[in-house]
């Protein structure tokens, strides 16, 4: 009902100005110019491809959010990733001539979308790639991952590909304790743990593709986090949730091996605009 009231009101206006007449004692007009009629903000959750919004604004909403002041590069994984989407949800505040981008058509498998971004010399924000991935919780509950990380060592039963930090290469004894509060959590295995029941911890090699490649992430300084998450492979079809941690296609994996070190920033978060208070 408003907006046909206002679109009367309007039509009577450009009417009386193209005519000549006068309304209420107004001054004659004899030529109607453009009018601009402004959308009414909502609050209503869009899908908002992050990507195309760092391309807009050079980064200037990461900047905003005051998460990257102290870093060179950043990794956020948002988990709100719905089916048949690789758009993540949010309802930051647009940037001038901003328009929504909705899901894009091709569907990749996970419940979270991830993002590698970089500084430029000039002190922009680029995206490097992103992709969709699976993050899961310890006991289920994928909130569990939340928190801020710094890498901390890389892993795998393939050779080194060129990691920035220290890489280890898996035999068949390395194991990966699963319980954070047995002794031992945290690190590599060299054999398999003593007096610890078969769901504390897992055979990493016998994971076959699932640890082609592999990261350790540890909670950054003064932030929170899970005490340490695992970064493997995932699988085509498959989703194993025996560790704590994130799973992504083996190629990215081996990208972040490449090209992360341990002044890289990691975020998970379950919204983009949970980001902003993460840091102390």
């Amino acid at each position: 009902m408003r907006k046909r009231l206002c679109a009367i009101f309007l039509a009577l206006t450009a009417a009386i100005g193209i005519s000549g007449g006068t309304v209420f004692g107004a001054a004659k007009t004899t030529q109607v110019d453009t009018i601009t009629l402004e959308r009414e903000p909502s609050d209503e959750e869009v899908a908002v491809d992050l990507g195309w919004k760092t391309q807009q604004d050079k980064g200037r909403w990461i900047d905003k959010m005051g998460i990257g002041d102290d870093v060179n590069s950043l990794v956020l994984i948002i988990n709100n990733l719905e089916n048949n989407t690789d758009t993540v949800k949010t309802n930051m505040e647009a940037v001038s001539g901003e328009k929504v981008v909705r899901a894009k058509k091709k569907q990749l498998p996970g419940n979270s979308r991830l993002l590698y971004l970089s500084r430029t010399e000039n002190g922009e924000w680029q995206e490097n790639f992103s992709v969709n991935c699976y993050v899961s919780g310890g006991q289920g509950d994928d909130s569990e991952a939340y928190g801020v990380y710094r890498l901390e060592s890389a892993f795998g039963s393939e050779t080194d590909p060129g990691s920035l930090v220290p890489y280890q290469k898996l035999t068949e004894d390395n194991c990966w304790i699963t319980d954070p509060e047995a002794d031992g959590f945290g690190v590599i295995a060299g054999k398999k743990p003593a007096n610890l029941l078969a769901s504390q911890y897992v055979n990493l090699e016998s994971m076959r593709a699932f640890s082609n490649f592999g990261m350790i992430l540890k909670p950054e300084d003064g932030a929170e986090g899970y005490p340490a998450l695992v970064v493997n492979c995932q699988q085509s079809g498959a989703k194993n949730k025996t560790l704590c941690g994130v799973q992504l296609a083996q190629s990215y994996v081996r990208m972040l091996i490449q090209s992360m070190d341990s002044g890289t920033r990691i975020m998970i978060a379950g919204e983009v605009e949970d980001l902003e208070g993460m840091l102390n």
